[in-house]
């Protein structure tokens, strides 16, 4: 069985803003897409680890 992941808007939204701050602007490759959600990932978890609440 494959892991589905069903993302919120805020958090798509929050994906394309940190994509768009390293310059990558409207469509993007798919590895693009990929490093755009590792990076908000970490950084959701690095708030979290830190006490700042961080929502997507």
């Amino acid at each position: 069985m494959a892991n589905i992941i069903i993302k919120s808007d805020e958090r798509r939204e929050y994906e394309r803003q940190v994509a768009e701050s390293f310059g990558i602007r409207g469509a993007m490759s798919a590895e693009q897409n990929e490093l755009a959600e590792q990076i908000a990932a970490s950084t959701n978890e690095v708030c979290k680890s830190n006490g700042v609440e961080r929502r997507y």
